[in-house]
């Protein structure tokens, strides 16, 4: 029976039913359309109703010929409508059901159709939050494209953002199709537009194989091996294809494609894929309990698993959408399956995995500390850990660049009054002089910023990032001056130079700031490097932090967010939350790190008004008043190094160049103590300082080379 939906449009048939509503092909006044109903109970939700008139503006921008148009949000009464574009075919779904899988090259030009409707929707700052074979539509009246696909089209674009609101969903309760949720989702992170790629790889792979990689079974159980478990290789599949899948299936959102980039390297797989017959991959049997040794398994493989896993097993549709399984959210070292060593393994030593009540004991530990960590936060906020510190850390909001669910109260870092010794030495420190700068072996590619480096066993390690979003690194031994190959290290993409430091001989922490915002470690220990793994899962960062050590095994942090700086410690593998440390104003470009001695650390920002360089020391617990470097101004990223009597630091000047200033290891609120000059120099770019056996500089060239300079004797 037809019916009325608004003033101009008409609900003729159904066409399908989905789990937030009925669709109805319908018309309206410029010809046939897609009409998709919202349940009744949502359109009874007044802030739903009132999402769904904000949400319009964004909805209706989005066009592109591989998005399903909406032409209208209809509110009328108690009917909630999206009046969407007509598409003359199926849904993928029912294709793969048809068929068990696609063709090599069928299923990647649909997945490239897809990425390319993601693409359009990201820039246009729409996550769409559901992407799966039910959500693709074939175009079926259009000709057909690689491998026979017909055009894809993605569709029902924020409705799990309309529906899906705070006030339906408790935290603890996880939104979506289990076997298409990204493991951010499943850990409470606020979905991002990689989430679209976690789950349009899943979709890919489903098409291939017949199977999603972690479904099957009860969704607690899918959703854990979304974080726990590795994909599993795909047999028969070109490797340059399955490099793709593994990278967008990565549980680090920053080691992603972006869509576009995944478009375009999907078509460029296609020519070596045409041809190729549906892969031959044993499907799992259809009774989990069955046999896979059974006679005939591998002769003739059962039919493929539905990919979709129902949220809840109910003859009613579940009115909520909401998992009813909760799981422990793991740890960072759990979630990167981070090897630990032993502390005396030699350089061929492998990793050494825990023993089982050892894990134990130690899931025991984490649990305890988490627990301890929320009450904590319920009395009134963290403060970072200190020793003989008796104040009291006060909360305020924490400024997040986005603005929205990363948006949340950070404690303040202890403060004293009473400043570290004060007063003017009555000494200008002398400045350095230094040899001519120097190349370097040419890296594999050209870095993008500059560079960070630390001195550990006789050799200087200097880290730069390059344009392909990756971190690279050579060695120069102290002794001969002779420099290592540059190595390249991958897993996840970075936005920013990375930070370094040894806080126990013979290692080295790598920090760096991912691409979704999210900081990662990576460890060098006994000649190894172990995974990229997680650092923070919530606070983002608008700029790279800075690393130093303020005592052995101790890893202390500053970073920048949203113009706060804030700070954290690293103590016997605990982290200590994040809190803001007060400043005069707010602070742009990556802030510099130094510890002068045991206990102790100085901090270098420049302020945002005005560019000053100002030094934040940290002492007996607590972090002493703002001290301005003298006249020395700064155009981004400042570097500190302490030597001896003296701190220097650099910073590239407004007008190109680079400016240094010495002043004394003791804390000053003098600024006459500080001698400040310009700095010949090949670059403007951000410096690295190390002084461990000598005073040496390192930048990048504008030509992209990475050069170094000495402090010459006298």
């Amino acid at each position: 029976m037809a019916r009325k939906i608004g003033s101009r449009y008409t609900a003729q048939q159904v066409l399908g039913r989905g789990s937030a509503g009925t669709v109805w092909l319908g018309e309206g006044p410029e010809g046939p359309v897609a009409i998709k109903l919202l349940r009744e109970d949502l359109a009874s939700d007044q802030d739903l109703v009132g999402r769904f008139v904000q949400e319009r503006t964004a909805l209706l921008s989005l066009d592109h010929p591989r998005i399903v148009g909406v032409r209208d949000l209809v509110v009328d009464g108690t009917d909630l409508a999206l009046v969407m574009d007509l598409v003359r075919g199926c849904d993928l779904r029912s294709r793969l059901e048809r068929e068990g899988r696609l063709a090599p090259a069928a299923a990647v030009a649909v997945a490239a159709d897809v990425a390319d409707a993601l693409a359009a929707a990201h820039a246009a700052g729409v996550v769409h939050r559901d992407v799966k074979p039910e959500n693709v539509l074939l175009d079926t009246a259009a000709p057909a494209g690689p491998g026979g696909a017909p055009p894809a089209l993605l569709t029902d674009f924020g409705i799990a953002r309309l529906v899906d609101s705070p006030r339906r969903t408790r935290a603890t309760r996880i939104i979506g199709t289990p076997d298409y949720l990204a493991p951010e989702i499943i850990e409470g992170l606020p979905p991002r537009a990689s989430v679209d790629i976690y789950a349009l790889a899943t979709v890919l792979y489903e098409l291939l194989t017949g199977a999603t990689p972690f479904g099957g079974g009860h969704p607690g159980a899918v959703l854990r091996r979304h974080v726990t478990e590795t994909v599993a290789p795909v047999p028969g599949l070109p490797d340059p294809l399955w490099q793709i899948l593994a990278q967008c299936l990565s549980k680090a959102p920053a080691s992603r494609l972006t869509a576009g980039e995944l478009g375009d390297r999907l078509r460029e797989q296609l020519p070596g894929l045409a041809g190729l017959p549906p892969l031959r991959v044993a499907a799992p049997p259809a009774d989990p309990a069955a046999d896979p040794a059974a006679p005939g398994a591998a002769e003739e493989p059962a039919r493929p698993r539905r990919g979709a896993v129902p949220l809840v097993r109910s003859a009613a549709p579940d009115s909520s959408r909401e998992t009813h399984t909760n799981i422990k959210l793991p740890s960072a070292r759990e979630l990167a399956a981070y090897p630990r060593r032993d502390p005396g393994a030699g350089r061929g030593a492998g990793p050494r995995r825990a023993e089982p009540e050892t894990l134990r004991r130690r899931r025991l530990r984490l649990a305890a500390a988490a627990t301890a960590a929320v009450v904590a936060a319920g009395l009134g906020g963290w403060a970072i850990a200190s020793s003989g510190d008796d104040a009291k850390a006060n909360s305020r909001d924490d400024h997040h660049p986005d603005g929205g669910a990363g948006h949340r109260t950070t404690p303040t870092a202890p403060t004293a009054g009473a400043a570290s010794p004060q007063g003017s030495t009555g000494t200008p420190a002398v400045l350095p002089h230094w040899s001519a700068f120097r190349d370097a072996p040419a890296p594999p590619v050209r870095p993008a910023g500059g560079p960070r480096a630390v001195r550990m066993a006789g050799a200087t390690y200097v880290f730069v990032t390059g344009t392909d979003r990756n971190v690279w690194y050579i060695t120069r031994d102290a002794s001969d001056g002779r420099y290592g190959s540059w190595q390249l290290l991958t897993g996840i993409h970075v936005a920013d130079d990375p930070a370094v430091v040894s806080a126990r001989p013979g290692s080295l922490d790598l920090f760096a700031l991912g691409t979704d915002g999210l900081l990662y470690r990576r460890t060098l220990a006994g000649g190894v490097w172990n995974d990229w793994y997680m650092v923070d899962q919530r606070t983002r960062f608008d700029a790279a932090p800075a690393a130093a050590s303020s005592a052995p095994g101790r890893i202390d942090l500053v970073g920048r967010t949203g113009g706060d700086l804030v700070t954290a410690s690293l103590v016997d593998d605990r982290w200590n939350a994040w809190a803001v440390v007060p400043t005069p104003g707010r602070v742009t470009a990556a802030p510099a790190l130094l510890s002068r001695a045991p206990g102790t650390l100085d901090a270098f920002v420049v302020r945002k008004a005005d560019g000053a360089v100002l030094r934040l020391p940290y002492a007996n617990g607590a972090w002493r008043p703002t001290q301005i470097i003298g006249r020395l101004s700064a155009a981004g990223r400042p570097e500190a190094v302490v030597r001896g009597h003296h701190v220097y630091v650099f910073a590239p000047a407004d007008g190109g160049g680079l400016t240094q200033a010495v002043g004394p290891a003791t804390p000053t609120a003098d600024p006459t103590d500080w001698t400040v000059t310009g700095l010949p120099a090949p670059t403007s770019r951000p410096v690295a300082a190390t002084a461990s056996g000598g005073l040496e500089l390192w930048t990048v060239t504008p030509a992209g080379r990475l050069s170094r300079a000495g402090a010459l004797p006298g």
